[in-house]
């Protein structure tokens, strides 16, 4: 009965920290907002775009 709770303990932290590494990975794709972008970044997006 330990065994078997001790393999779901052990599968839960695993999901765990796997899951981290994915999220870690998405923080660089957060979002920003026009209020808090400079004028020469709202130009360099617009030329872009264009």
């Amino acid at each position: 009965m330990l065994y078997q709770i001790g393999l779901i303990l052990i599968l839960i932290v695993a999901a765990l920290l796997i899951s981290k590494r994915f999220k870690s990975n998405d923080e660089n794709d957060s979002l920003i907002f026009e209020d808090e972008m400079s004028e020469d970044e709202l130009n360099e997006l617009d030329d872009d775009l264009s």
